[in-house]
């Protein structure tokens, strides 16, 4: 009797459990299209992952379509919107705690704990979606080297050696009308806006003559937090969920117009960070701003010299005392000095292996150094157009 009675009490909840999850939603019509836009999200994703040509054209047309809006639409603002949401995202999850344990009275309500369940599962198919429609698929489109036309291979000392002294030669020219403050620092000549305004004008130049990316203009964010945010050595994020670049302002100078322009190649459908990183220094160089072109190319330098110094450290001791002038290591060694405080922080040994993490969860199985990756583009680069041998 009393396990019958067990049976028809466990059959009554199960009922009340079902009744109540319909009535929070979970057999809704929009939960169900929440489903079918994330399932056709994972198809276009896992399609692009393993047929690069698919990918190709969906980060060309669809892709782009999408990032456009997005940028289009936080342009608007000019805050980050990412960043608002990075510095709620506590006080939200303290939210939905508070609302997932929530009493009537001394009694719990099991359907305002399950309507909060939905909406989250709702969040994070949009979420889920929105990554793989608009950037998920960039990773897995071809590669730079292909939509370039050059031939990437392994990189000698040599050629390493003779890039390197190219692109010091170049800076080298530029430096007389370059400003330098009294701590050896440069200084960018003109505002934050008037630098987006230039290097929006830089790829519009540059995508006149790539058709793998296109140059509608944006609007990349300064980050308003960017002192903190510098513990955790990021100079800059794109955000697929706002479609926003964002910048944190508080590196040097010359570092904040490479950034820039690596984000924004985000935004325009290059993933691969090596790739955006190369993107990024074609743009600086279509630029006719002197201190644009100096900043890509210092900044495309730093990656070249510490790649010779792995390679051949004869070979880089030769081009430090040839090439790299007093004021180049007057500009290093003010980066230096104001970064020494930041450089051992806790934030970037975490956000260090979370970044790998999710690199290499996208097929960048070098993880964060993968950054790096950019000097073989730049050594290929240079060989197509017969400066290097």
């Amino acid at each position: 009797m009393d396990e019958t009675k067990q049976k028809l009490t466990l059959k009554q909840k199960l009922k009340n459990t079902r009744t109540e999850l319909v009535e929070a939603g979970f057999t809704s019509v929009k939960l169900k299209v929440h489903y079918i836009i994330l399932a056709f999200s994972l198809a276009v994703y896992l399609v692009s992952r393993f047929v690069p040509a698919f990918g190709e054209i969906w980060t060309r047309y669809p892709g782009t379509w999408l990032r456009w809006l997005f940028a289009k639409i936080t342009s608007w603002f000019d805050f980050s919107l990412f960043e608002v949401l990075v510095v709620s995202l506590p006080i939200l999850l303290i939210a939905v705690m508070i609302r997932i344990i929530a009493v009537d009275g001394k009694k719990h309500t099991p359907k305002g704990v399950y309507q909060t369940v939905l909406v989250l599962i709702c969040i994070l198919c949009i979420l889920a979606s929105m990554f793989m429609l608009t950037f998920g698929t960039c990773y897995f489109r071809n590669s730079l080297a292909t939509n370039i036309g050059i031939e990437q291979a392994k990189v000698s000392a040599d050629e390493l050696y003779d890039a390197t002294i190219y692109v010091a030669q170049n800076i080298n020219s530029l430096l007389s009308d370059v400003t330098y403050a009294t701590g050896g620092e440069s200084l960018m000549p003109y505002s934050y806006d008037e630098l987006v305004s230039k290097l929006n004008q830089a790829y519009a130049s540059y995508c006149e003559g790539a058709d793998y990316i296109t140059g509608y203009a944006v609007n990349p964010k300064p980050i308003a937090l960017s002192e903190p945010f510098t513990y955790t050595h990021i100079s800059g994020v794109y955000s697929f969920v706002t479609g926003e670049s964002n910048v944190n302002v508080n590196y040097p100078d010359f570092v904040i117009p490479y950034t820039m322009a690596h984000e924004m190649a985000h935004q325009h459908g290059i993933a691969p960070e090596d790739e955006a990183n190369m993107v990024a220094f074609l743009v600086c160089m279509e630029s006719d701003d002197v201190y644009i072109k100096y900043s890509g190319y210092l900044n495309m330098l730093t990656y070249l010299s510490n790649a010779l110094y792995k390679a051949d450290k004869d070979k880089y001791g030769d081009f430090y005392s040839s090439y790299y002038g007093s004021q180049l290591r007057g500009e290093m060694s003010s980066y230096s000095a104001m970064f020494a405080k930041y450089q051992n922080s806790t934030a970037s040994k975490v956000t260090d292996t979370v970044n790998s993490a999710y690199l290499s969860s996208q097929g960048q199985k070098e993880g964060t150094r993968s950054y790096g990756l950019v000097v073989d583009l730049t050594v290929a680069y240079y060989k197509s157009l017969g400066i290097i041998k």
